[in-house]
């Protein structure tokens, strides 16, 4: 349904871009009066000036340039939805060979316009877009109950959402779903589309609230493809076990959907699940080959390439959909090995500070003018800015040709945090991490040979926050993998990298590292780390108790405990409950310090911890005898 596609005898050499402007302009004079005789007069003297290559093209043994553009005429209204007829055609009815031409030469049909007709094939170009282009936006709230053409209203949509006009394309889309009627799968390319839409725009609630009414009024398959959708959108935000839920139900609303391949594999490898993906992927190439559906031979080829290697698989997805991703992971796999071009400074009890020579600052100044670059509030390691996607030519160029770049923390920053901006699956392992590790080693090759001074790199020097940003960005990554259940080693390893160079912990390492090293039946590295943060009352406190019990120091435990008691009543108890249920959440607000939202938080990361070496019977027998000195609420 492309705008610029056409064939025929007509125009072929004449230029897309002069076809475009005839048919957009017929379009308007079209949806002005829908008059046939008045529009072919019309096109029979403006075309040979609106489409002069076309005029240049015509024999002149045909007679006139008018002639020509008569019959092309005939050929756009009999293709054009006619908003007057519900946006269907309505085609000028045809003469006898031997009746009078149209035109009004006086001659017969077949001697006269009869060898032009035809010339112009538009069986596979979106009028419809010109006809809309041609009406102001009140109009499209009447097109769900016309005629027209889903196809191309779609068409029409991705056309504009390309062309920078985001918003007309949301107006078009948005009335097909307005109201309370039941939706169809017709409807599923225009769900799709607004969807993409709404993404594009930023607008999540639009996301959430869409899906929703698909949901509830959408027909099996229409509801499949909204189940599918909410199950991505919750994998996104981090919800495993409710994106799992709307998957399966999206299968028993359509169990015989091919679609379901993808997303599941999707959700596997989005999860680190490699080995299940792998073996859910036989499983979906036997049962899609059943099917003896050529159409599916696309996907049966992605899910061979997902049994061979899953997070190749998805980001050779993601880089062919993300213009410019492959060419940056090409870079990276081809850039120089770190060396240092740092100045380690001492300044004493503040730590070291990494200062840039002076051709690296040069470098990041001119990285900076061709680089949209996002820096995070606070100690955050990512942003949600993708903007430096929409046109990543300039500065993937950059990339190419300078290669002191790659031995900037700044640059290694900017583009692991635009890379894990996109959420591409499989890019993780593709180009995230190889660009987290490139800093991380560049970080080590630059404090090599530098005075150690008191050993840290604290986060209150902005000079150090790109490096710092770097390493925690990846800890942060091996924290999530071991919640997933993976090694906890990795995440220790890194977190005490972090805490050493950045004692004052600004990224709140210090509890998930506790439960790593409890995880690792290390309680006393668990309490000599809790210790060295005395005024932590929350999980670390907990996870300094759990430690002590571990250690077999019960006593010391209980004192602890009972110090902390009237700061921890609402974590122990929702720790000790036999099956309580998850708190309403209070995003807007963030979590409260000491509220059923932490508390919840505490339990699900370390509920398991507890319930060994019988710590959990101990806490429930404690916290029985502290309660009684308690009062009633705190």
């Amino acid at each position: 349904m492309s705008e610029r596609t056409i064939s025929g005898t007509v125009g072929d050499d004449a230029g897309e871009d002069e076809l475009f402007v005839l048919l957009a302009t017929a379009a308007r004079i079209i949806v002005k009066s829908s008059d046939s005789a008045a529009f072919l007069d019309w096109i029979a003297e403006a075309g040979p000036s609106l489409a002069p290559g076309f005029a240049r093209q015509i024999d002149p043994r045909t007679g006139p340039p008018g002639l020509a553009f008569r019959a092309m005429g005939v050929a756009i209204y009999n293709a054009m939805p006619l908003p007057d007829e519900s946006f269907r055609v309505k085609r000028i009815p045809e003469p006898g060979r031997n009746e009078p031409c149209l035109c009004g030469s006086g001659e017969k049909y077949k001697h006269c316009c009869l060898p032009l007709a035809g010339g112009l094939d538009l069986k596979s170009y979106n009028l419809l877009r010109h006809v809309l282009d041609a009406l102001p936006k009140k109009y499209f709230a009447g097109l769900p109950a016309s005629r027209a053409d889903v196809i191309a209203v779609y068409d029409t949509a991705i056309q504009w959402n390309d062309e920078g006009d985001l918003d007309r394309a949301i107006a078009l889309l948005e009335p097909w779903f307005a109201g309370d009627a039941p939706l169809t799968g017709k409807l599923e390319p225009l769900f799709d589309q607004l969807m993409d839409s709404y993404l594009a725009r930023g607008n999540e609630r639009s996301r959430d609230r869409l899906v929703a009414a698909v949901i509830e009024r959408g027909d099996r398959e229409l509801r499949a493809a909204a189940l599918q959708r909410r199950s991505v959108m919750l994998a996104d935000r981090g919800d495993s076990v409710q994106a799992w839920e709307s998957f399966r139900e999206a299968q028993r609303a359509d169990p015989d959907n091919p679609s379901h391949a993808a997303l599941e594999l999707t959700l596997l490898v989005s999860h680190g699940e490699i080995e299940r993906a792998r073996e859910r992927a036989r499983f979906w190439i036997a049962r899609l080959e059943r099917m003896r559906d050529p159409q599916l031979a696309e996907l049966i080829a992605f899910v061979r390439t997902v049994q061979a290697d899953p997070q190749a698989a998805m980001a050779g997805a993601e880089q062919h959909r993300i213009p410019g991703l492959e060419t940056l992971s090409t870079l990276l796999a081809a850039a120089p090995a770190p060396v240092a071009h740092y100045d380690v400074a001492d300044q004493g009890e503040a730590g070291r500070v990494l200062e840039p020579r002076k051709n690296i600052a040069g470098m990041d100044a001119r990285w900076r003018r061709v680089f949209p670059q996002t820096k995070p509030a606070l100690t955050m390691t990512q942003h949600a800015d993708t903007g430096m996607w929409d046109a990543p030519g300039q500065w993937l160029d950059f990339l190419g040709k300078d290669a002191l770049a790659w031995q900037s923390f700044d640059v290694l920053d900017d583009l692991a945090m635009a890379v894990d901006a996109l959420h591409a699956l499989g890019t993780d392992a593709t180009v995230l991490e190889p660009l987290l590790a490139r800093g991380i080693a560049l970080l080590a090759v630059n404090l090599a040979e530098t005075v150690p001074g008191n050993g840290t790199l604290q986060w209150g020097w902005q000079e150090n926050r790109p490096a710092l940003r770097v390493l925690a960005h990846r800890a942060f990554r091996a924290q999530e993998a071991m919640d997933r259940g993976t090694a906890v080693e990795p995440f220790i390893k890194l977190a005490e990298q972090l805490i050493a160079l950045n004692p004052n912990d600004n990224h709140g390492l210090r509890e998930a590292l506790t439960r790593a090293y409890l995880a690792a039946s290390q309680p006393d590295k668990a309490l000599a780390l809790a210790d060295r943060y005395p005024d932590d009352i929350s999980g670390l406190t907990l996870n300094r108790v759990l430690a002590l019990v571990r250690l077999n120091r019960r006593g010391d435990a209980l004192v602890a405990l009972r110090d902390a008691a009237q700061y921890l009543r609402v974590a122990v108890e929702m720790l000790l409950a036999d099956a309580p249920k998850p708190p309403r959440s209070n995003s807007a607000y963030g979590i409260t310090v000491g509220g059923k939202e932490e508390a919840w938080e505490y339990r699900k990361a370390h509920h398991a911890l507890w319930k060994q070496d019988g710590a959990l019977e101990w806490l429930a027998i404690a916290w029985r005898d502290i309660r009684k000195g308690m009062p009633k609420r705190v």
